[in-house]
């Protein structure tokens, strides 16, 4: 039993592809790194496309010629890079579709707003004396109905009714074109 014990966790010895591979990796990863970072302009990202590219190269490491490896490993790094970088301009092309209709959406949802306003002061402008101050008084100078009360020399709860009934007709007008 304790000879088993010895021989499952015996080291694992590399084969002669093993090695090869294992040598390969430690010439050419520092060097394609380099070479994808000055076409990604990404350390990042370049150390992500190199990894991958030796995983494929891992993949297909015993049909490697070892004569071509090296510039195998250039055009597959090269290609990755190039399909990255598409992959970006596609990304970034949606996003810049996205932020444009954002922006006209945001351009049509303002000038709706700002209609809707310009109607709601105009009804307002248009309501009957005391509601038409009072409102004034209350919404666009802000004061409370007490000193809206105090100033007009009535009692806070008229100046109460008044504010529902032009809120109101407000309301009511509003309606139509909401």
């Amino acid at each position: 039993l304790r000879n088993m014990k010895l021989t499952i966790f015996r080291k694992h010895e590399a084969s002669d592809e093993e090695q090869r591979f294992h040598t390969l990796f430690v010439e050419m990863y520092p060097k394609l790194v380099r070479y994808a970072t000055a076409l990604m302009a990404d350390a990042d990202e370049a150390r992500d496309i190199v990894s991958d590219v030796f995983e494929r190269a891992w993949q297909r490491h015993a049909t490697l010629d070892e004569e071509t490896d090296h510039a195998w490993l250039y055009a597959a790094v090269r290609n990755a890079c190039l399909n990255r970088l598409k992959h970006l301009k596609v990304e970034q092309e949606h996003i810049e579709a996205v932020i444009e209709a954002t922006r006209a959406d945001m351009a049509d949802n303002y000038r709706q707003h700002e209609a809707l306003l310009r109607h709601a002061e105009e009804i307002a402008r248009n309501l009957p004396e005391p509601t038409r101050s009072i409102l004034r008084l209350c919404y666009w100078d802000k004061q409370t109905y007490r000193q809206v009360a105090e100033y007009l020399g009535i009692s806070p709860d008229t100046v109460k009714k008044q504010i529902s009934k032009a809120l109101c007709i407000l309301r009511e007008t509003m309606k139509e074109l909401i």
